[in-house]
């Protein structure tokens, strides 16, 4: 008698557990926004690499404060894909029909804590220019961007990366308009 009370108790356990209302509903799904009025930069492709844990669609963030060497991950909320994709998209976007191929290597793309109620979002790229025609070295820059969140959770992790992307568009784009207008480098085409 006792065991049948406890395999019932089980068995109406894990049908409520299967029941559409006890389910997690589906994250949320983030890009960085329409694009913003932004003058064009000097490229016709850009190639995003990175490393395997930065092309996951996953919003890392990292305690620095209790556990600086552990990665976690918003639950709740996911790019709609993964950031290297978002951002070739991002760049490639801020202008096109110009005379470099550009190469982003992504190095940072994470929210850190320094306090449970502070945190900013870190964003390190590698910017390679090429030639078109034969895809010849031109120059490389890094670029650092850290940014204070609005709020220590997803959404200001989100709000701050989409305005350090369009910042990274914006400083990218004047620095291949500067490599374009030395003496000798492929003329930049009037916008």
């Amino acid at each position: 008698m006792k065991s049948s009370a406890i395999f019932a108790m089980l068995l109406s356990a894990a049908v409520v557990g299967c029941s559409p209302l006890s389910r997690h509903p589906a994250p949320a799904l983030h890009d960085f926004g329409p694009t913003s009025a932004q003058t064009g930069m000097p490229v016709t492709s850009v190639a995003v690499e990175a490393p395997d844990w930065l092309k996951d669609p996953r919003i890392h963030y990292r305690l620095l404060y209790a556990d600086p060497t552990r990665v976690r991950f918003y639950a709740d909320n996911r790019w709609l894909a993964p950031p290297p994709d978002l951002l070739a998209q991002r760049l490639a976007a801020a202008g096109a029909g110009r005379p470099y191929r550009l190469r982003i290597r992504l190095r940072e793309f994470e929210q850190v804590f320094d306090t449970p109620d502070r945190a900013r979002i870190v964003l390190g790229i590698v910017a390679r220019a090429e030639s078109l025609e034969h895809g010849e070295f031109v120059a490389e820059r890094r670029f650092d961007f850290a940014l204070s969140t609005s709020s220590p959770d997803a959404q200001g992790a989100v709000q701050a990366f989409s305005t350090a992307v369009d910042q990274a568009a914006g400083e990218i784009g004047a620095w291949l308009e500067s490599l374009a207008n030395r003496p000798g480098q492929p003329a930049s085409p009037a916008p």
